[in-house]
């Protein structure tokens, strides 16, 4: 029953790579080849990132030594627990099939095994991300032994087993205590946002704290020695010391194994668990009438903040949005000295590239909002519902975009006004530069719209699934990114020499309302089609 079990999870995480969920028939094996591959392109990407943070490291301090790979450990310990956290509490309590496997004469036990499995791959996933960049940086740069490899690599699944255990604890508590919070889905993203907070201010702060290990080195060694024995365990372990190694593998064990038996105990109790209910008090009012685009509109607000994994995950970019405006004004004497020493030095031809500059950056930082991608996948088993009402398909659709449209378009505005203000833009390029924001972002969103409706999900048991794990919402994020970053660099390298920057913006505005009569042309023929056929 537990390999069933297992096998079934697995076959939820891969699903976005192996099926056709319009369909529902497995993809060909040259698209499941495709989607590897991105996916693939995806990670070593990010592990490139991690690589460049090892080597800094690894200069600072050495790459060959065991407070190297502790501080390595420790690495893919916090991203494990940032990338997991806040999604154990739906996969383990709250997916939608916990009631029906219950109900199945299923040993409580094996299934909530199975969930674990399925959060200790996520949180594998990012301890390798994490420590395996670290230790080839330490491969590279020092002789190790065919052993230490072996070693290193078996460290990775040990620790992401720690990470399990550790993520579980803080989806338990979180269970116990989410009853409490009427409001449970602010105080999520609440708390999710002071996470990324700290996690910025050491990504900012990674040269000081580089500086500080260096010149307290000595102490860190003594601090994880005495105070953090299985981190210390852990790096010596990874080097290639046995002994240590199984001191690291035995306490991930026990940790595990006393996590596992106290869940064990309470998982039933909590997962059927009716919450409690925030009483409303009802009063008497007046009731407005709306059209049918306001109705719609409204409910894809509520299904948006109804739901902390679709908040922080598709609209970080409102947030983040209103944020860099403030930063530029916190700075805006020190950008504006930037520019008079610019004029000074006879660079005044690289400031009319400012508004193309300023339009670009906005552009990308928008694309951090796809809340148009997971839309669709969504409504899950409830699409019928919707397609029941009385309203046409272009509305539903028009309601969906619009939710992007409105969450997206007015802080980016805001953004490039502060940008303008800041930059001294003259009113035409601000102007420009606005239609181009609110055409790529309206472009953005229909794209989003027509990328899930080719690759829909409806049989997800955990929402994370969908908004998380949705191939939709992979390409729609990374497109928006490589669209502009394209497009920059064509201009760049091919461009500029017989383009001024004004022209480019002019015709980058003809470009984007092509490609948005396109993308809505499809839509209003090929997307009605997908959609009923859903």
């Amino acid at each position: 029953m537990l390999k069933t079990l297992l096998k079934k999870d697995l076959q939820a995480m891969l699903v976005t790579i192996t099926t056709d969920r319009r369909k529902g028939t497995r993809r060909s094996t040259g698209g499941i080849i495709g989607f590897g591959v991105l996916f693939a392109l995806v990670f070593v990407s990010l592990g490139f990132a991690f690589f460049t943070y090892a080597a800094l490291l690894g200069s600072s301090i050495g790459a060959g030594n065991w407070v190297y790979m502790s501080l390595t450990g420790c690495m893919g310990l916090l991203l494990g627990l940032f990338g997991s956290i806040f999604s154990t509490f739906t996969t383990l309590y709250k997916a939608k099939d916990n009631e029906l496997l219950l109900s199945l004469p299923i040993p409580p036990g094996n299934l909530l095994l199975s969930k674990i499995f399925t959060v200790y791959a996520m949180s594998l996933l990012f301890c390798t991300l994490a420590m395996l960049p670290g230790f080839i940086y330490s491969w590279i740069e020092h002789a190790v032994s065919p052993l230490g490899v072996v070693l290193s690599i078996l460290t990775i699944f040990f620790m992401a087993l720690l990470v399990t255990a550790l993520s579980c604890v803080l989806g338990w508590l979180v269970a116990l205590v989410v009853g409490l919070f009427p409001k449970k889905n602010i105080v999520t993203v609440l708390v999710t946002l002071l996470f990324i907070a700290v996690y910025y201010l050491f990504y900012f702060k990674i040269q000081q704290i580089l500086q500080s290990i260096i010149t307290n080195i000595d102490a860190i060694e003594n601090g994880i020695r005495g105070y953090a024995y299985p981190i210390y365990a852990m790096g010596r372990g990874a080097l290639g010391h046995v002994p240590s190694f199984l001191a690291f593998a035995g306490i991930a064990l026990a940790v595990f194994a006393v996590v596992y038996l106290v869940l064990s105990r309470s998982f039933i109790r909590i997962s059927t668990r009716t919450e409690k209910q925030h009483m409303v008090q009802y009063r008497e009012k007046r009731a407005r009438q709306s059209g049918e685009g306001a109705a719609l509109l409204r409910k894809e607000f509520k299904r948006f903040t109804g739901s902390a994994v679709y908040m922080l995950n598709c609209g970080l970019g409102t947030l983040l949005m209103p944020i860099a405006a403030i930063v530029i004004l916190v700075n805006m004497k020190d950008i504006r000295n930037l520019l008079e020493m610019a004029k000074a030095n006879g660079l005044e031809g690289l400031l009319a590239y400012v508004p193309l500059i300023a339009a670009a950056m906005v552009c990308f930082i928008s694309t951090m909002n796809d809340l148009s991608a997971p839309s669709i996948s969504l409504e899950a088993k409830n699409l019928w519902l919707l397609k029941s009402l009385p309203v046409s398909t272009d509305s539903i659709f028009r309601a969906k975009k619009n939710l992007n449209n409105v969450c997206t378009i007015i802080p980016a505005l805001i953004l490039l006004a502060v940008a303008a203000f800041v930059l001294k833009m003259n009113i035409v390029d601000a102007a420009a530069a606005a239609v181009l924001v609110v055409l790529f972002i309206m472009f953005c969103s229909a794209a989003g719209l027509a990328v899930n409706l080719k690759m829909p999900n409806l049989n997800w048991t955990n929402e994370t699934v969908a908004v998380k794990q949705s191939g939709s919402v992979l390409v729609v994020l990374f497109g928006g990114w490589v669209v502009v970053l394209i497009i920059g660099a064509l201009y760049w390298l091919l461009l500029r020499k017989v383009v001024s920057p004004q022209a480019f913006l002019y015709i980058m505005i003809g470009f984007f309302l092509v490609a948005n009569i396109l993308v809505e042309s499809w839509l209003r023929h090929g997307g009605r089609k997908a959609f009923e056929a859903l």
